[in-house]
């Protein structure tokens, strides 16, 4: 890493309703911290130094997460660090670590997301202007930190797969039915789940995948959620395909991709009836929250799992 290549860095305040029944900061709320820093990068800072056209559009093709450590509240703010990974004519890629504000600087996430400008007049990606990619420059770390998150994984889409502005090809063809059965949660679209392009926000898209995990959970495990021991998420990894707009009746479906002895996969299509919005994967590691540490899936909790476990 080029030291002489600054990050920018925000400072993001946390909230008390970041935590969760954890009592831990939410995963999904570890990507709106990303937003914030990113909208600070690319809205406010890129338009001061003459890139004002990022803050015109530009929108998520990829959110890859690791998280490293679980982040409780307290009054103050986090930094976030982010940096320009890779850039293309079309794409660009940031680097983010989320890190202690105090002098310990613990990094509580490792992140990555690919962006698409877009010109929201025609509805379509563009290219990079040169003005904007010489904003973006100042921040190349092309040999930063990578997170784990989606690399090689069974859901991960494959930029070569995605048609222009990150539709699948056909625009409506969903991902490959698993072997095994899939577990299906209706999800409504509220008001307030739109961003100010009028599109179902990204960071609510982690919000859908969590919805149905919960409800994957309480229906097929054992005493439902009072009976479950504890999970945590250990990474995650979301495709944008298309975007959503508001009156959408959603549907999430979950099946297994991997079963170990102490963690387990999960794999996701956001869809209706005639397309797929969004795939995802996350990683999960069985959790005693006592101990506050990892522990053995459990034989009741393997059962409810393994039918559930296909290839997708």
């Amino acid at each position: 890493m080029d030291p002489s290549t600054p990050r920018h860095v925000a400072h993001v305040p946390m909230r008390w309703a970041d935590m969760d029944a954890y009592g831990h900061v939410n995963n999904a709320v570890f990507l709106r911290y990303l937003q914030e820093a990113r909208v600070e990068m690319l809205f406010v800072q890129a338009a001061r130094r003459g890139a004002a056209g990022l803050a015109e559009g530009v929108v998520v093709a990829r959110h890859e997460i690791d998280y490293l450590a679980p982040l409780r509240f307290r009054p103050g703010a986090v930094r976030v660090e982010t940096w320009l990974r890779e850039m293309q004519n079309s794409t660009f890629t940031l680097g983010y670590e989320i890190v202690d504000a105090d002098e310990s600087g613990e990094i509580y996430a490792l992140a990555s997301t690919t962006l698409v400008p877009y010109d929201l007049s025609v509805g379509r990606p563009r290219r990079l202007g040169e003005e904007e990619k010489a904003v973006l420059e100042r921040h190349l770390q092309p040999d930063g930190p990578v997170p784990r998150a989606g690399r090689g994984s069974a859901g991960a889409t494959r930029d070569r797969d995605r048609a222009p502005g990150g539709e699948e090809p056909d625009g409506r063809s969903g991902p490959p039915r698993p072997e095994g059965k899939v577990h299906q949660y209706e999800c409504a679209v509220r008001f307030d789940d739109l961003d100010s392009y009028g599109h179902v926000n990204n960071v609510t898209f982690a919000e859908y995948i969590q919805e149905a995990r919960i409800d994957f959970v309480a229906r097929h495990f054992p005493g439902g959620l009072a009976g479950h021991a504890g999970s945590v998420v250990a990474g995650q990894h979301i495709d944008y395909l298309a975007p959503v707009t508001a009156g959408a009746r959603l549907q999430v479906e979950v099946w297994v991709t991997r079963l170990g002895e102490s963690s387990f996969d999960l794999a996701y299509a956001i869809r209706d009836a005639e397309r797929v919005y969004a795939r995802a994967t996350s990683a999960l590691v069985a959790y005693d929250l006592q101990e506050a540490r990892p522990r053995p899936v459990s034989p009741p909790e393997r059962a409810a799992l393994e039918p559930f476990h296909g290839v997708q």
